[in-house]
C-alpha cells in the first residue's frame, strides 16, 4: 500500500508539473501573441497615418501655391509700379518652381493607381492653367490689362478650379483611406483581443481542469493516506510484540496496547516523555541499566539490537524477560526523525530455554548433574591442571547389589534408593565439588583442587556412608555397597575420555577384586593394562563395522566313522582385519565385545553377512551344513530370535541347512531362555550344537533339557586325550552319553592323525582342527561349492 501510495504521489508530482507548465506556456504565448499583434497594429497605424499626413501635406501645399499663383497675378493687375510687377512676376516663377518640386515629392511617394491617375489628370489641367496664367502675366506685362483680365476671368480661373477640384480629390482620397485604414486595425484589434481571450479561456479551463485533479489527487492521497495510518495503527494494535515510537530527541510519541501491557504506561501518560523512563530495562545478569542513547548513537545502520539479557521492568515493578531492537525512522531525504523499538515478552521462552538447559545437563531422577554436564567439568578441571599444574580427583562409583533391589522391589524402589544415595552422597562432599549420575547405578565424582591422599580420604568416608546405609522398601531392608575408582587429574593426562576409561577400569577392578571397595589407578597396573585394552577395542570393533572390516572364514568338520554318511559339515567363523589389513585373533576383540555388550551386533551381522553369501551361491545348501555361533548376550536379546526368523523369511534359505552353535556355559546361564531359542528354531527345521561341553561342572545335568542335535567336546580334553588318561576317559564318557542320548559328537581341537584315530576307535562322529582343515576364506567355499554342484550335474 505504501509502495502504491509513493508511485501515485509520484505521477501526481509529474501531472501537475506538466500540467502547470502547459498553462504557464498558453499565456506566455497569448502575452507574446498580444504584443506582437498590438505593436504590429500601433506599426500599422503609425505608418498609414505618417504616409497619409505626408500625401495630405503636399496636396495641401500644391493647392495652396496654385491659389497663390492665382492670388499673385490677380495682384499684378492692380500694380504700377513696374518694380512691384517685375518682383511679382519673379513670385510667380518661384512659385511654378516650388509647384514642380512639391509635385515632384508627390510622385515619389507610394500612391495607389486611384491617386496616380488623379494627380496625372492635376497634372494636365495644371499644365493648361499654368499656361493660361503665364499668357495674363505676358498681357500684364505688355499693359493689355483689359485683355489680361479677361484671359484670367475666362481660362486660367476656369482651369486654375478644374486643378483644385482634383487636389480635393486627392485630399479626400486621403480622408477615406485613412478611415479605411483606421477600420482595418480596428478589425486586426477586435480579432486579436478575440484570439487572446479565447486563448486565455483555454488557459483559465486548463488551470481549473488542473486545479481538480490536482485537489482529487490530494483528496485520493489523503483517503490512502488515512486508510494507510488506520491500518497501521489496527496492525501495530493487533500484533503481539510491543511497539514505541518516539521524536528525534527520544521523547514517546506512540505505544501501542501490548506496549501499554508491558510497561504499565498509558499512551496519553508516556506521550511526551523520554523513551528511557517508560521503557525501563536492565541487564538480568548485571542487574544494570541498559544504556539507550548508546543504542540510538550507534544507528548509522538499520537496526539496533539490545543485550541478549534484557529485563523490562514496568512501571508497576513487574520484571519482563525481553528481546528488543531500535529502529531508525527515516523521511524522503534518509534523515532520521525519531527511532522505533519493538520489543517480545520471552518470559515464558526464556524459563523454558533455561529449564531445557538444566534437563539437558542434569539427571532429571536425582537432579544431580548428567554425564554430559560432567564430562564438561573434568574437562574444565584437565585444563586447569594444565594451566595452573594443579592436582585434581576423579571419582567413579558403581554400586553394589542395586539389581536385586530392582529385581525384588521393582524399579520405584530403584529410583528411591538412587535419590537418596545421591543425597547422602552430597552431605559427605565439599561444597566445590562436583557429584554427577553418568547413568544407571554410577555416579561420578570430582574432588576440585584435591591431593591424592586426601582424595582417599573422602572416597573411603563415601564408601563407608553408603555401606552403612540402611534402604527400606515395604518392610524390607536393603543393604548397598559401592565399588570406586579413583584416578587422579593431572597436567600429565592425555584428555578426557582416558581419565574416564581409567576410572572405568579401576571400577571394575574394585568389583573384581571382591567389590565395596576403593581401586586406586595406577599406570603400571597389569590387569588395568589388559582392561583399558578391551575399552580400546571397543571404539575399533565399531570403526571395524563402519568401515566393512569384519570378514567370514570356515573350518571343514569331517566324519570319523567311514561309514557315516550325511551333510558335508563346516563352522563359520569370524576374523576381523586390522586398520593395515591384517588379521586379528578373534582371542583380541571377542573378550572385549562380550563384556561391553557388542556380541549381539556382531553375531547380527555374522547371520546377515552369511545368508547373504547362502543366496548369491545356489546350490550351496543342498548338500552342506552351516554351523553359526550364537553368544550368551544374544540368547539374552528378546528380540534376537525375531532378527533370526526375519531373515529366514527374507532370504528363503532352509533351516535345515543352519546348525546354531550355542556355548555350554553361555546356555546354562540363560537357561530358560536358551530353551525357547532352540524350542522355536528346531521348529523351523534349524539345527543345534553345545559348544565346548564338559567345561561345565553340571554339564551332564543340564544336557537333558536342551533339544541339541550334537555335542562339541571341549578342546582341552581332545588335545592330551592320547597322553593323558583322565582326558580320554571324559571323551569317551561324553561321547558314550551323547550316543545314549541320541546327540551326536564332534571333537575340538583334532590336530594330528593319533588324536583322529583315537577318536574313530571311541565312535566320536566328527572332528574339526588343524589336523583335518586349517580355517580358510569363506570364498573359497565358493569353488568348492561349483566343485561339488558339477559332480551332482
Amino acid at each position: 500500500m505504501k509502495t502504491a501510495i509513493k508511485l501515485f504521489a509520484h505521477n501526481s508530482k509529474y501531472a501537475i508539473v506538466i500540467g502547470f507548465g502547459l498553462v504557464l506556456l498558453l499565456m506566455v504565448t497569448i502575452t507574446v501573441i498580444g504584443l506582437t499583434r498590438m505593436h504590429s497594429i500601433n506599426k500599422q497605424m503609425e505608418s498609414i497615418v505618417r504616409e497619409r499626413d505626408a500625401k495630405s501635406e503636399l496636396v495641401m501645399n500644391l493647392r495652396s501655391l496654385s491659389r497663390e499663383r492665382a492670388v499673385t497675378i490677380y495682384s499684378m493687375l492692380l500694380m504700377k509700379d513696374p518694380f512691384q510687377l517685375d518682383a511679382a512676376v519673379q513670385h510667380f516663377s518661384q512659385l511654378a518652381s516650388e509647384f514642380i518640386l512639391t509635385r515632384d515629392k508627390l510622385l515619389q511617394m507610394q500612391l495607389n493607381p486611384v491617386e496616380r491617375a488623379t494627380l496625372q489628370a492635376s497634372q494636365v489641367k495644371t499644365r493648361i492653367s499654368t499656361q493660361s496664367m503665364e499668357r495674363v502675366v505676358e498681357l500684364i506685362q505688355a499693359g493689355k490689362l483689359t485683355d489680361a483680365q479677361e484671359l484670367l476671368q475666362t481660362q486660367a480661373i476656369p482651369a486654375q478650379k478644374d486643378v483644385f477640384g482634383l487636389f480635393n480629390e486627392l485630399i479626400e482620397m486621403q480622408r477615406r483611406s485613412t478611415h479605411v485604414a483606421v477600420d482595418r486595425a480596428s478589425h486586426e484589434y477586435r480579432s486579436s483581443v478575440w484570439t487572446i481571450g479565447i486563448l486565455g479561456a483555454a488557459a483559465f479551463l486548463l488551470g481549473v481542469g488542473i486545479m481538480m485533479l490536482v485537489v482529487r489527487k490530494a483528496i485520493r492521497i489523503e483517503r490512502a493516506l488515512y486508510h494507510e495510518k488506520e491500518r497501521a495503527e489496527v496492525t501495530l494494535h493487533s500484533i503481539g510484540d510491543a511497539v514505541i515510537s518516539t521524536d528525534i530527541a527520544g521523547n514517546v510519541d506512540y505505544l501501542n496496547p501490548v506496549a501499554e501491557q508491558l510497561t504499565g504506561w498509558h499512551a496519553d501518560q508516556a506521550r511526551g516523555l523520554p523513551f528511557r523512563e517508560i521503557c525501563n530495562t536492565i541487564d538480568e545478569i548485571s542487574r544494570q541499566p541498559l544504556d539507550h542513547s548508546i543504542a540510538s548513537r550507534q544507528m548509522d545502520g538499520w537496526m539496533v539490537g539490545l543485550s541478549r539479557n534484557a529485563l523490562l521492568i514496568s512501571k508497576s515493578g513487574t520484571e519482563f524477560a525481553i528481546e528488543s531492537s531500535i529502529t531508525p525512522i527515516r523521511n524522503h531525504t534518509g534523515d532520521n526523525i525519531g527511532f522505533v523499538s519493538v520489543f517480545h515478552d520471552v518470559t515464558t521462552t526464556r524459563s523454558m530455554a533455561r529449564q531445557i538447559s538444566w534437563q539437558a545437563s542434569h539427571d532429571s531422577l536425582t537432579g544431580l548433574p548428567n554425564r554430559r554436564e560432567f564430562e564438561r567439568c573434568l574437562t574444565d578441571l584437565l585444563n586447569s591442571a594444565k594451566q595452573t599444574d594443579t592436582q585434581h580427583i576423579l571419582l567413579y562409583i558403581d554400586l553394589d547389589q542395586f539389581k536385586l533391589v530392582n529385581d525384588t522391589s521393582g524399579h520405584g524402589a530403584g529410583d528411591e534408593l538412587l535419590r537418596q544415595l545421591a543425597a547422602i552422597i552430597q552431605t559427605h562432599i565439599r561444597g566445590r565439588d562436583t557429584l554427577a549420575r553418568l547413568g544407571g547405578d554410577e555416579f561420578g565424582v570430582l574432588l576440585e583442587e584435591c591431593p591424592i591422599d586426601q582424595g582417599r580420604q573422602i572416597a573411603e568416608k563415601l564408601r563407608q556412608a553408603i555401606a552403612e546405609f540402611r534402604f527400606v522398601w515395604e518392610g524390607k531392608t536393603f543393604e548397598i555397597g559401592a565399588s570406586m575408582g579413583l584416578v587422579e587429574v593431572t597436567a600429565s593426562a592425555e584428555n578426557m575420555a582416558s581419565l574416564l576409561s581409567s576410572a572405568d577400569a579401576a571400577c571394575y577392578m574394585a568389583k573384581d577384586k571382591g567389590r565395596n571397595r576403593i581401586w586406586v589407578h595406577q599406570k603400571d597396573n597389569a590387569e588395568l593394562l589388559q582392561r583399558h585394552g578391551e575399552m580400546q577395542w571397543v571404539a575399533r570393533i565399531t570403526h571395524a563395522f563402519e568401515e566393512n572390516r569384519f570378514c567370514l572364514y570356515y573350518q571343514s568338520i569331517v566324519a570319523v566313522q567311514p561309514n557315516q554318511s550325511g551333510r558335508q559339515y563346516c563352522e563359520i567363523l569370524l576374523r576381523l582385519k586390522d586398520e593395515s589389513g591384517r588379521l586379528v585373533s578373534p582371542m583380541a576383540f571377542i573378550p572385549a565385545a562380550e563384556r561391553y555388550g557388542m556380541m549381539p551386533l556382531i553375531d547380527r551381522w555374522v547371520i546377515r553377512s552369511m545368508f547373504k553369501w547362502l543366496v548369491d551361491n545356489p546350490g550351496s545348501t543342498e548338500q552342506r551344513c552351516y554351523a553359526i555361533n550364537i553368544s550368551g548376550q544374544s540368547l539374552g536379546d528378546e528380540h534376537f530370535i525375531e532378527f533370526v526368523i526375519d531373515q529366514f523369511h527374507g532370504s528363503g534359505l532352509p533351516a535345515e541347512a543352519i546348525c546354531f552353535e550355542v556355548t555350554e556355559t553361555a546356555a546354562i546361564a540363560n537357561l530358560s531362555r536358551a530353551m525357547r531359542f532352540i524350542s522355536i528354531l528346531k521348529g523351523l527345521g534349524c539345527r543345534f550344537s553345545l559348544d565346548d561341553f564338559g567345561s561345565g561342572m553340571s554339564s551332564f545335568a543340564y544336557l537333558k533339557n536342551l533339544q541339541v542335535d550334537s555335542v562339541k567336546i571341549d578342546g582341552a580334553f581332545v588335545r592330551d586325550m592320547v597322553t593323558d588318561a583322565v582326558d580320554h576317559a571324559m571323551v569317551e564318557a561324553i561321547n558314550r552319553i551323547g550316543h545314549v542320548m541320541g546327540i551326536q559328537t564332534v571333537a575340538e581341537f583334532v590336530e594330528n592323525d593319533a588324536i583322529l584315530e583315537k577318536l574313530r576307535l571311541l565312535g566320536v562322529d566328527y572332528a574339526q582342527g588343524y589336523g583335518i582343515h586349517k580355517p580358510a576364506p569363506l570364498q573359497l567355499l565358493c569353488d568348492d561349492v561349483r566343485l561339488t554342484a558339477h559332480s551332482a550335474a
